[in-house]
């Protein structure tokens, strides 16, 4: 391996890492000097990220329509708007310095690192008996996280799906289980959804119409907004199982008015008062938002250590907080770049025929893609350095993915391959 494969390697790592105990600084200067560091051709890889560039339009709109607002609420906006487009440009050029198998495999011991990292806070804080019930330690300490073992698993089972090795017969079993240990110790209702996009993916592809999974897709995330209040969790359960039931009730949209249905409830609550701004707005504000506007809960809470709020800037849904904050240009704009890739990829990936280091980019482009969309109902998955590692690989997938398609172009046009980046 060389000297510089190394380098990259140790970046990703460790903005993986990072990203797991939400140091966002280190994060953010890790993608930075990914996408500073010159290389060959360094300019016509960043003309790649033009199409996710669309996404700073209703941003810089948003911030116009906003220019009354706290200077310093408008700046944090626009750092958590930029967040995607940063991760997916610094995977995009991670692929122009990491080989296929070099990146895939980066991220299998990310899953690795970071599942040995939660089992052993785990362990240390709260005994062996975190080995059976992993959720305890997540209630007693707040561990943090990110989903590299959901990704890792990923890549592991869709490769050997491929018939594409990365790893020994021993050492992928080996990784296979102690990524799936790492998705149980994370306890994780979000990683859980990541790990279901993933796993949908391989046998989605047996299904003869193109259309099944856009419209499944769709409906899945409609379903999402319906108020739902048919599990109820134990009173003060830490039990994983009940908060997993209890999600329903959790997210359930709706004007609550007592103390206790409003903390039961509060991601429905915050959801409801958010959207009752909006309406209430005028027009400029439904179609571009504003950037530093906060979101009015009508009562103090306590979200924060010793502090109590009655004015949020930052929403848990990040769907509702893109309309809040660039109105419903931003959805429409959101909307039309990331379903229009899983479309492209989906087709691909359906495709029977199709060469399957092709598929397999297709499926992690699918895969991030559904997972960062049904999760940013929850954690604002978008604009949280969580989630960087999805972003990433789907900046790795895209530039591969399209890479590749134009490779096969080539060659049943002119017969041989060209060496310049594809869109």
């Amino acid at each position: 391996m060389s000297l510089r494969v190394k380098f990259y390697s140790a970046l990703l790592l460790l903005l993986v890492v990072a990203s797991f105990f939400h140091m966002q600084a280190v994060v953010i200067g890790v993608a930075i000097i990914i996408i500073a560091m010159p290389m060959e051709r360094h300019v016509s890889a960043v003309k790649l990220i033009r199409l996710f560039a669309i996404l700073i339009i209703p941003v810089v709109l948003g911030m116009f329509a906003g220019f009354s607002n706290n200077n310093y609420l408008i700046l944090k906006d626009f750092y958590y708007f930029m967040l995607p487009v940063l991760f997916i440009l610094a995977g995009i050029l991670l692929a122009c310095h990491l080989k296929i198998h070099e990146f895939l495999k980066v991220l299998v011991y990310a899953g690795l690192i970071t599942s040995l990292l939660v089992t052993g806070i785990s362990v240390y804080y709260i005994g062996v008996g975190s080995l059976t019930d992993p959720y305890s330690a997540h209630y007693a300490v707040g561990i943090v996280g990110t989903p590299g073992p959901p990704v890792a698993l990923a890549i592991l089972l869709l490769t050997k799906k491929f018939n594409i090795k990365l790893f020994s017969r021993f050492y992928f079993n080996l990784f296979v289980v102690v990524n799936a240990f790492g998705i149980y110790m994370c306890a994780s209702r979000t990683y859980l959804i990541i790990t279901l996009c993933f796993v949908m993916l391989l046998v989605a592809d047996k299904l003869k119409r193109q259309w099944v999974l856009p419209v499944s897709f769709i409906v899945v995330v409609l379903v999402s907004f319906v108020p739902l209040d048919i599990f109820k969790p134990t009173q003060s359960s830490t039990s994983f199982i009940d908060k997993l039931l209890g999600s329903f009730n959790e997210l359930s949209i709706g004007n609550y008015s007592t103390e206790e249905d409003i903390n039961t409830k509060y991601r429905g609550y915050e959801s409801f008062m958010a959207l009752n701004q909006y309406m209430q707005g005028d027009t400029k504000d439904w179609i571009f938002g504003g950037l530093g506007k906060l979101v009015d809960l009508k009562t103090f809470l306590r979200l924060g250590e010793d502090t109590d709020y009655e004015f949020i800037p930052v929403l848990h849904n990040g769907w509702l907080y893109l309309l809040i904050k660039t109105g419903m240009l931003g959805i429409v704009t959101y909307a039309f770049v990331f379903i229009r890739l899983t479309v492209i990829n989906w087709r691909k990936y359906a495709n029977a025929n199709g060469r399957p280091v092709i598929k397999l980019f297709a499926a992690l482009s699918v895969g991030c893609i559904l997972s960062l969309f049904l999760t940013n109902y929850i954690v604002t998955a978008f604009f949280n350095v969580e989630m960087s590692i999805l972003m990433v690989t789907l900046g790795f997938s895209y530039l591969n993915f399209n890479h590749l398609l134009f490779m096969n172009e080539q060659r049943e046009t002119a017969g041989h391959p060209s060496n310049q980046f594809a869109y």
